[in-house]
């Protein structure tokens, strides 16, 4: 199947290059199971990449690798199908103004059989993704830069023996304007942009139904001031004020929920980064921000915090390399912040720590990478918002090798 989409695919760029001659072509991955086409172009006023992908899964809860959906009786199985089309384009209309796009397009079908209650699902994903980009460079110091991106997906669920149904619509809009003033002593970044972001769920089953409707709009700018001090330390500073404008609803046959919040948010974020040799560095980030609820439809609302914000946060990174090891250690510090818009209860602070390690080497000429992580070394007990708990002590392994 995956041999005649990719027929199909070709035959459509075999008639779209009579127009253009590719710099570039590539097919790999050939089987059954897996395939990659890629085609590449470039001169002096454009250049483009287009990739279109095929890939089939399939594993068994007995870990043997399984591709055929149908050949089990006895294990649980899952299987995704999944093809993707990516096409990234850059057009140079001079010197000074540029644009780039790019557009991504995936879908894929995943199934699933629990053999010990019979149970069948499927699961249908779409997504698409684009982003535009446009710069423009005024002068020596000054460039400029106009955003578009927008991520639009959906996920299907049905299981037909209880007749269950969730539908997930989701839609994320974003637009920004950037500009760079790069002077001798100091760079000043400046960002004004607005996010629209919408979260829609259908759920049904034999017993119930409902939907849940949520509608996020985000207003902000952000000011930057980034210095080099002797190429040795980086440290920047961001002043940012942000306006959240928040709608929730949620229908079931024998209730309703409404909620709508304005809030607001401020504050300043620190970033360091130093490097002390060619082989240790350290970067700290710390942000400090206020807070507040403005307007919403429940009155004993307004003027609370938001909950889950933590208004003190620092993240630590220290990292040291010798010859092919690599060690590093994380911390990161959350100040305690309210788990309801009531404010009526409180999460803890909590302080974690992590360590790490990784080898590289080679075999046979093929990079080989070894990682491992200790997550959470003091084993905290702690919530990262008010609905999920942190992870206790954790200890990870792998081994990453490029063929």
């Amino acid at each position: 199947m995956y041999v005649i989409k990719l027929f199909i695919f070709l035959q459509f760029l075999y008639v779209y290059s009579y127009g253009i001659q590719f710099d570039y072509i590539k097919l790999e991955n050939i089987d059954k199971n897996n395939a990659l086409l890629k085609v590449e172009k470039k001169n002096k006023l454009y250049e483009y990449v287009i990739e279109y992908k095929l890939e089939k899964n399939g594993y068994l809860n007995d870990n043997k690798l399984n591709t055929n959906f149908y050949d089990t009786n006895f294990y649980d199985l899952n299987n995704e199908d999944k093809q993707s089309v990516t096409f990234a384009n850059s057009l140079y209309i001079n010197d000074n103004i540029w644009l780039d796009l790019n557009f991504n397009y995936e879908d894929s079908l995943k199934k699933s059989i629990d053999n010990s209650i019979g149970l069948f699902s499927e699961n249908k994903i779409y997504k698409q993704q684009s982003l535009a980009k446009l710069y423009f460079k005024h002068n020596s110091i000054m460039t400029s830069k106009l955003s578009f991106e927008s991520i639009n997906s959906n996920s299907n669920i049905n299981i037909d023996t209880n007749g269950y149904r969730n539908l997930i619509l989701k839609d994320k809009n974003k637009v920004s304007f950037d500009t760079k003033l790069g002077f001798d002593s100091i760079d000043v970044y400046t960002k004004i942009y607005q996010i629209n972001d919408n979260y829609n769920k259908f759920y049904k089953d034999i017993d119930s139904d409902y939907i849940k409707n949520k509608n996020n709009i985000s207003r902000g700018i952000e000011l930057t001031f980034e210095k080099d001090f002797f190429e040795s330390y980086l440290i920047s500073s961001t002043l940012f004020r942000e306006n959240n404008y928040y709608d929730y609803i949620y229908r079931k046959s024998d209730s309703n929920k409404k909620e709508k919040i304005d809030s607001e948010s401020q504050g300043i974020k620190i970033s360091i980064i130093k490097s002390f040799y060619d082989n240790l560095k350290l970067a700290m980030l710390a942000i400090i921000s206020h807070n507040k609820i403005k307007n919403s439809n429940r009155k004993d609302l307004i003027g609370n915090k938001l909950k889950d914000k933590a208004e003190k946060q620092l993240n630590m990174n220290l990292e040291y390399k010798i010859k092919k090891i690599k060690l590093f250690s994380r911390l990161t510090h959350m100040s305690s912040r309210y788990a309801n818009e009531n404010n009526s209860k409180k999460l803890d602070v909590y302080t974690i720590a992590s360590i790490g390690s990784s080898y590289y080497t080679k075999v046979k000429d093929k990079d080989i990478k070894f990682n491992f992580d200790i997550k959470n070394i003091f084993n905290k007990k702690y919530f990262i918002d008010s609905d999920t708990h942190g992870e206790s002590r954790s200890y990870f392994f792998n081994m990453i090798m490029k063929f």
